[in-house]
């Protein structure tokens, strides 16, 4: 079974690490007494490993370019330093990313109608159908 934790019940350091690991497509392994216990891995990974039962499902990445472009930036922030002008985009790159990924529920829930009229539109097919053969053996 699998358990789902909002960020905002977090504490702040724990946030801010996880974070880290997501924007960096890392993993994090935890132990104890030395021994690995768990691990956190990206949200990817985790689908691969627990795919969708709906194969038709949308699966949504934030766009490469966006994100390979912040990530240089984020990491030349904390190796040497910004300019005021790479500070700026780095925010841009960041709002950008942030609406990209914004978008990923409304996209989601369009899919989700569509796949529900898709059945529906089945459904009404198969009555369809039924009723032609029904008509066809009576003639």
């Amino acid at each position: 079974m699998n358990k789902t934790v909002s960020l905002d019940q977090l504490p702040p350091q724990i946030e801010t690490l996880l974070r880290t690991i997501w924007e960096g497509n890392e993993s994090l392994v935890l132990e104890q007494d030395g021994k690995p216990v768990a691990a956190v891995v990206p949200m990817a990974e985790y689908r691969r490993w627990h795919p969708t039962e709906d194969e038709n499902t949308f699966s949504y990445e934030l766009p490469a370019d966006l994100l390979e472009a912040y990530h240089a930036l984020l990491d030349k922030k904390f190796s040497s330093g910004l300019t005021p002008q790479e500070e700026n985009e780095l925010t841009q790159l960041s709002q950008q990313l942030d609406d990209a990924d914004a978008v990923q529920p409304l996209v989601q829930s369009i899919q989700s109608r569509a796949a529900a009229q898709d059945k529906k539109w089945m459904q009404t097919l198969e009555e369809v159908i039924t009723k032609l053969r029904e008509l066809r053996e009576s003639m």
